[in-house]
């Protein structure tokens, strides 16, 4: 009982006085993911353990009242001391996960990591335990568009070929070769022999039909990428041939994306779940933890690391966790940090597509102008920052804005007192930088109402209407080119879900030619396409964000995957030896 008792004490923290606090007893059912009648049950056996005393309310709907016997925050301490003695990490994270302030724990940060990171469970197997601060939405290949989400599917599955972003070119992964005819129309696609799916059924030529053909659903968000495939045609077990409606020289860079991953013909695929080919497969997927298991089957090198378990906690508890090794004496090496700026950037989107007062193009101007990011960044008490004007980092500098040239553009717009929905993800970071830019707008007389959405939300459009301004994030894979078509033509991010259809036509017919043109031109389409952004003022840019990650010297070969993630794939731990052991 005593998780449900933390978890009971946990969510009244905030309500206590003097250890009392009120309740409903639906809330109990809520918290327990039980009936009221089971959380009743729950409640006796607590209070027959001790745990606190009860006293119930008086006629439907009315609060009752809890008495609680001990310090939550001593208790908290026993309790994840316990857990850290026996090694439980089930229980710990479980524990770490509860809405509890971040201080209380401070202290045993350190005897935390060390059960954290990488571990040896027998000689021969070792887990990697990361943490993470957002829940898996969907891993399905087709409709996954979070980035997390596409790195699993990643590791989970392979594409047909692979983008090298060294060198700039295509590398044949489930297929050993590939050809395109003149038009780049006709694409014929070879596979490898031998290839397994999880459940240890050969990869053919049916499985790239069924995969591919799932994309042109209409319900599915990454179905830009198969828009052109007119038919595919299975020639043999190993061999297809894909017909396009008109010529796409970057189909060979569509086949190498995280949506384009080969999935088998006989397994249903579940939002949390799927059968792949990839380094690992996935064996259980929850609200709290992911776990994938390296498949010994694996046509390439098989993973160094036996299996990656991933456990969601609260954003702020998120650098308990780093990539560390526990060494024979049971202590941790010492660390490395490395700074990385990501590929992508945060951005704050005008919803001009069904708002009409976000039309008003001198209220925009007056918004992008409160977004002085080095005042936010003082404010917020940040170093780091990396400002943002373009997609890509390399391409961004500081942005000018005042608060004088946002009262002026604000008289001139049409805004008269109206409040102004604003939604931003419920995480830390964000909430702040969006409780900063209300109280900007507040000093020029600009009423906001802010709300927060979760990563869960992403694909819900029924709020599409309710949203006038939103803050969010995209992230480039390291083919920044794929990318960058991609957060326009996917129908569940920003892009086209909020900016009027006027302004998506012009810039489709950019994206259009950066279909058909050299790499050369195409990067200065997407320049174009960012200067119209900023003209129009579709999009305020803010910051791309910089991570530190730590880890141990000991792990080996860090590399990043697609999506600047750790390649776990890669990674590998350095044997310690024992100095006695003769040769």
């Amino acid at each position: 009982m005593i998780l449900e008792y933390l978890e009971f004490r946990a969510y009244l923290y905030d309500r206590e006085v003097e250890r009392k606090a009120a309740f409903l007893l639906h809330e109990l059912a809520t918290i327990w993911r039980c009936s009221v009648k089971n959380a009743k049950r729950k409640l006796k056996k607590l209070t027959e353990q001790r745990y606190c005393s009860y006293t119930p309310g008086r006629g439907r709907g009315n609060r009752s009242e809890v008495q609680f016997f001990t310090d939550f925050r001593k208790e908290l301490h026993t309790v994840i001391r316990q857990y850290l003695n026996e090694k439980d990490l089930k229980r710990l994270m479980h524990v770490l996960q509860l809405p509890f302030p971040q201080q209380w724990i401070d202290d045993l940060r350190k005897p935390i990591q060390e059960q954290l990171g990488l571990q040896t469970s027998d000689p021969a197997t070792d887990v990697l335990h990361a943490i993470i601060t957002q829940p898996v939405t969907a891993i399905d290949p087709a409709r996954s568009s979070i980035t997390f989400d596409q790195m699993l599917v990643s590791l989970i599955g392979d594409t047909l070929l692979q983008y090298d972003a060294d060198k700039d070119e295509l590398l044949p992964h489930l297929a050993i070769a590939w050809e395109a005819d003149d038009r780049y129309e006709i694409w014929t696609i070879f596979l490898r022999k031998r290839i397994l799916f999880h459940h240890h059924r050969t990869l053919t030529s049916a499985d790239v039909k069924y995969s591919l053909e799932r994309l042109q659903q209409a319900s599915c968000a990454n179905r830009w990428l198969a828009e052109d495939i007119a038919w595919i045609h299975c020639l043999s077990p190993l061999m297809v041939r894909i017909n396009l409606r008109q010529s796409n020289p970057l189909f060979g860079r569509y086949l190498a994306s995280a949506p384009m991953t080969i999935v088998p013909a006989d397994a249903p695929i579940q939002d949390k779940h799927f059968i792949g080919t990839g380094a690992y497969k996935i064996t259980e997927c929850t609200e709290s933890k992911v776990v994938l298991e390296a498949f010994d089957d694996y046509f390439k090198e098989r993973p160094f690391i036996d299996a990656v378990q991933f456990w969601k906690v609260p954003p702020e508890k998120a650098q308990l966790i780093a990539y560390r090794i526990t060494m024979d004496d049971g202590q941790p090496g010492p660390a490395l940090q490395e700074n990385r700026v990501e590929h992508g950037f945060r951005f704050v989107m005008f919803n001009t597509k069904h708002v009409p007062l976000m039309r008003d193009r001198e209220l925009r101007l007056a918004i992008n102008e409160l977004f002085a990011m080095d005042e936010m960044w003082r404010d917020l008490d940040r170093s780091g920052l990396v400002h943002a004007s373009h997609f890509f980092p390399w391409k961004s500098k500081p942005i000018k804005r005042s608060l004088g040239t946002a009262k002026q553009w604000l008289q001139n717009s049409c805004y008269n007192g109206e409040t102004l929905h604003v939604y931003t993800l419920d995480l830390p970071e964000a909430w702040a930088e969006a409780v900063w830019f209300q109280q900007q707008a507040a000093r020029i007389g600009l009423n906001m109402m802010l709300h927060p959405y979760s990563f869960n939300e992403l694909y819900d459009r029924s709020m599409d209407e309710d949203i006038h301004i939103i803050f969010s994030g995209e992230v480039s894979s390291l083919d920044p080119h794929l990318s960058f078509l991609g957060a326009f033509y996917n129908d569940a991010l920003a892009f086209r879900r909020f900016i009027a259809d006027n302004h998506m036509t012009s810039i489709d017919k950019k994206l259009k030619k950066m279909k058909l043109a050299p790499a050369a031109e195409r990067e200065q389409l997407i320049d174009e396409v960012v200067q119209y952004m900023h003209k129009e003022m579709l999009i305020v840019f803010m910051h791309h964000p910089l991570h530190q990650r730590t880890f141990d010297p000991m792990l080996q070969h860090i590399q990043y995957d697609t999506f600047t993630f750790v390649d776990l794939k890669k990674l590998w731990i350095r044997p310690s030896y024992d100095a006695d052991t003769p040769g």
